[in-house]
């Protein structure tokens, strides 16, 4: 009796840390999209060469910076606000029409393919608020938009 209590326990323990893993964002960042989009910024050149899609703090930069320049005098709340719901729609949606990418991009990278099935909604509000915290550039006085590296 006392072994089923001690498997019982550790597999309720083993289920609750994978639910909290589930629920982390980096977590999630790692098991949705650093497949594809490297966390960071490479000069190596071999590394540039064998990317799949372009970088997480270029993909978002140009959506900030399109969002910014769409959207003038937003406040930083709104501008992640819109910036999210747009992720929120691209991702399960992805049009060329949608973005602000540079043609060079897209006849590097294509166009992503839509996620549904494989990031649900619930995954997606706990993910991108992190993403778009974590990879959001940094805003110049000339109002400009400066990658974090």
């Amino acid at each position: 009796m006392k072994v089923l209590k001690v498997v019982s326990i550790i597999a309720i323990c083993t289920i609750i840390s994978y639910a909290k893993d589930i629920r982390e964002p980096s977590v999630l960042f790692q098991q949705k999209c650093q497949m594809c989009h490297m966390d960071g910024v490479s000069r190596d050149a071999k590394i540039i060469k064998s990317m799949v899609s372009p970088s997480m703090n270029y993909t978002i930069k140009n959506l900030v910076w399109g969002m910014d320049s769409e959207h003038e005098g937003l406040s930083d709340v709104e501008l992640k606000k819109i910036s999210i719901a747009f992720m929120k729609d691209y991702l399960y949606f992805p049009d060329r029409k949608k973005t602000n990418c540079e043609d060079i991009s897209f006849d590097k990278f294509g166009i992503m393919p839509s996620l549904k099935g494989f990031i649900t909604e619930q995954e997606m509000d706990i993910l991108l608020p992190w993403i778009y915290d974590k990879f959001k550039p940094i805003k110049q006085k000339d109002g400009s938009w400066m990658l974090k590296e």
